[in-house]
């Protein structure tokens, strides 16, 4: 991690955005004095006093950081009072402003000073190939190497959240124990609640329209974390919208799995469900998912209702 005088960190991915401050931290807080050169505030703090703390020389070390959470609760009054230190901000100070939304602003004076000094850093959801990649480092990381299969199982089941994937992935570690190789057959036998008749089965079913075993799957597992199923559901949705976007611009169906990241043993299935529904279907059934990731969040419907509901308008 190369550190910059600031840093405006955001997106969409919760989990990678704590392992990218934990990184800045990593490079910034080297030495015995790292108590001493660390500073934390919260978005109500006075911008006077996260100046004054970030315009501080560091002792005894080459880097202070100054770590300012919850940056999208920010008020205009406060960016105002920050934007100064942005324009000029202090070469051995390490300022990161993290912010949990998805989106930003760029309207702003404040956003303008960030992407003139190149301090942002979104955190967007990754692609399969950089979660792959993601994985397999991990992995390297406990000694250890994960097949191809067992790579794109587990991406699969982790319904592509970084925070879920790794959770499953130290249980697999464990699992694996003294196996040098993790195989696909570990996945399944690590103890996983996300299993053929589990999450992956559900958006699978979903995927066919085979509304009968759709919800005879979630009643098996409705004592999952509903963003989690929806997660899963999400990404079997998108996977078959892009086969169309791509199908219709004359792509050969042997190429789809080298574009989409997808194993060629699974792409076959995946070909056959995006046959099930109309380009018009699957635009609306991101809508729709959209609607329920919303409803889940703001508690608007009872929450047994949303996924069971979303369910038979998927399979119509």
């Amino acid at each position: 991690m190369t550190l910059k005088p600031v840093f405006y960190i955001y997106g969409s991915d919760d989990y990678l955005i704590e392992e990218t401050l934990s990184a800045i931290k990593a490079e910034a807080l080297k030495g015995g004095f790292a108590s001493m050169n660390y500073h934390s505030f919260d978005a109500k703090a006075d911008p006077s006093d996260i100046v004054a703390a970030a315009s501080t020389m560091p002792a005894f070390a080459e880097w202070r950081l100054v770590v300012v959470k919850g940056a999208e609760n920010f008020k205009d009054k406060h960016t105002e009072a920050l934007i100064p230190y942005v324009k000029r901000p202090s070469p051995s100070t390490c300022l990161v402003f993290v912010s949990m939304d998805a989106k930003l602003n760029r309207t702003s004076a404040f956003a303008k000073a960030l992407v003139e000094g190149g301090y942002l850093k979104a955190c967007e959801r990754p692609s399969d190939e950089e979660l792959f990649a993601w994985v397999r480092k991990n992995v390297k990381k406990e000694g250890k190497t994960i097949s191809d299969g067992a790579v794109r199982k587990l991406v699969e089941l982790g319904g592509g959240k970084l925070r879920d994937i790794h959770s499953e992935l130290q249980k697999i570690v464990l699992y694996a124990w003294e196996k040098a190789v993790i195989e696909e057959k570990d996945v399944e036998d690590a103890g996983l609640d996300c299993r053929e008749e589990s999450i992956f089965g559900l958006s699978d079913a979903i995927g066919a329209k085979d509304l009968k075993k759709a919800l005879y799957i979630y009643e098996k597992i409705s004592d999952e974390e509903p963003l989690k199923v929806l997660g899963s559901i999400a990404r079997q949705i998108r996977t078959l919208l892009k086969i169309k976007a791509l199908l219709k611009k004359g792509t050969p169906p042997d190429k789809l799995p080298s574009l989409l990241g997808l194993f060629p043993k699974y792409a076959d299935g995946y070909l056959r469900r995006s046959r099930k529904f109309s380009e018009r279907e699957l635009k609306v059934a991101i809508e729709k998912l959209l609607k329920a990731d919303a409803d889940l969040k703001s508690n608007r419907v009872p929450e047994p209702v949303i996924l069971p509901r979303l369910i038979m308008e998927l399979c119509g």
